[in-house]
């Protein structure tokens, strides 16, 4: 009569353990995507801000999906590299909430990457982040374009000083 709780018990653990690979967030497989971030934008009726860490799956996944969730949105998608360490992001990030940004920002999907975060996962992708801030405009597949815009097109770090490079980013322009 032990035998049979035994034997009960083992279809449960294997089930218990093939759940534990499937879901391990330490180890997401490429193409994986384990969790959708939530938007952080100050003016989310505006504009879209959405931060992604590695333990949320593999980046292309991840930036396809955003860029379908742009396109939901009927947003224009856009990569931001950036660095809690780096002044102009920092200034960049404490400023969204200031009206010019946020015209400047309006119908925009920004996906934020910490670039120290990001850095290791890189190197088979196409973005080359020489300095932070840096923002790629995105296709509709989450790719980028081949248009970026650094935190150098704007001199000193105030809204009045990066709204207007941004808006004409956001708005298709290339950089001057």
């Amino acid at each position: 009569m032990t035998r049979y709780p035994r034997l009960l018990l083992l279809p449960l653990a294997v089930t218990a353990a093939a759940a534990c690979t499937l879901f391990d967030a330490a180890s997401p497989s490429p193409g994986t995507i384990l969790e959708i971030a939530t938007d952080e934008s100050p003016s989310p009726e505006n504009f879209s801000l959405v931060l992604l860490h590695p333990s949320q799956g593999d980046l292309d996944a991840l930036l396809a999906a955003h860029a379908q969730n742009a396109a939901d949105l009927d947003r224009k998608a856009f990569v931001e590299f950036s660095a809690d360490w780096c002044p102009p992001c920092i200034a960049l990030a404490h400023s969204l909430g200031d009206q010019r940004m946020v015209e400047a920002f309006q119908g925009t999907y920004i996906i934020r990457l910490d670039l120290d975060e990001w850095k290791s996962h890189l190197s088979d992708t196409e973005f080359i982040v020489l300095g932070v801030p840096v923002f790629f405009e995105l296709d509709s597949e989450g790719r980028p374009t081949g248009r970026t815009l650094t935190g150098a097109a704007w001199g000193e770090d105030i809204p009045e000083n990066m709204a207007p490079p941004l808006k004409e980013f956001f708005g298709g322009a290339s950089p001057k």
